[in-house]
């Protein structure tokens, strides 16, 4: 796909693999819709963008919003002409014991990370079908291949991601129309893993917001249906993890992954509770 003059929507590109995705978007001199709740961050996003060659336009929106994203849709198609291409990256990620989490929990972690994608993309599909051209792509990751301990949200939900958009495929073949999945594997530089400063086992491999971003790129020129990035082969894991699934459990907690992420949980309950105490203070 020729990418100069394009629009693209991306979503969550207020931060972290969304604004590197937008920059790559605006080298190729895209129209780009920035989607994210921070204004202050797309604003940001925007200043980058243009910097870079390409034109913006931000809508502040809050994806938990089920209800609300025909609104969104409405206020997307008003602004561009049709849509190229369809960039779902806004995504939440909440580490803690099953037990642990509320109700609200699950409603805001599925929302953002699978029925939000879901909802705009049927909203904007229908205009790529008419055109018989476009391509959604759904950032989507390694953990909805393999489940990891003390994410079950996260993971469940990316896991959802793939299987929506392998269906999906097949439902759009000789539509024109085109749908990718991106695995990430640990972001380095960016996301929960980094905001809190808790490392990976190195024996796992990771990647960068570049690394994602390129790969986004790519797969609108060359297309892949799956794309996984990581520094070391994830895919042996995956295939073994089907016919041995408790093997490669085995193989995780020897890696150190239980460890790593009760820290996460630690880290995260303290957050929780220091964010509590600010509002107790306000109120």
């Amino acid at each position: 796909m020729n990418l100069n003059n394009a629009w693209v929507v991306i979503t969550g590109a207020s931060r972290g693999i969304g604004v590197t995705i937008a920059e790559e978007f605006a080298k190729k001199k895209a129209n780009l819709i920035l989607i994210a709740r921070s204004m202050d961050g797309l604003k940001k996003t925007c200043d980058q963008v243009e910097n870079l060659g390409g034109k913006a336009h931000a809508i502040a929106f809050d994806l938990e919003k089920i209800s609300q994203i025909e609104s969104l849709a409405e206020k997307i198609n008003k602004l561009a002409p049709h849509i190229d291409v369809l960039v779902n990256n806004a995504g939440l990620e909440k580490y803690c014991f099953f037990t642990k989490y509320k109700r609200e929990d699950i409603t805001s972690v599925l929302n953002v990370n699978l029925i939000a994608p879901m909802e705009l993309t049927r909203l904007l599909l229908p205009g790529m079908l008419n055109r018989r051209k476009g391509h959604v792509i759904n950032i989507s990751s390694v953990a909805g291949k393999l489940g990891e301990i003390y994410n079950t949200l996260y993971d469940t939900s990316k896991g959802g991601m793939e299987l929506w958009t392998d269906a999906l495929r097949q439902e759009l073949y000789k539509t024109g129309v085109k749908i990718t999945s991106i695995n990430p594997g640990a972001v380095s530089d960016a996301g929960m893993i980094y905001n809190i400063g808790v490392k990976y086992p190195v024996l796992l491999g990771a990647c960068t917001t570049q690394g994602v971003a390129d790969a986004v790129i790519k797969c609108t020129s060359k297309y892949k249906s799956r794309v996984f990035i990581n520094s070391l082969p994830i895919k042996p894991f995956i295939i073994v993890s089907v016919i041995f699934p408790r093997l490669v459990d085995t193989i995780f907690r020897w890696l150190g992954i239980t460890r790593t992420n009760i820290k996460k949980v630690e880290k995260r309950m303290k957050s929780d509770q220091q964010k509590a105490a600010k509002e107790n203070k306000k109120n």
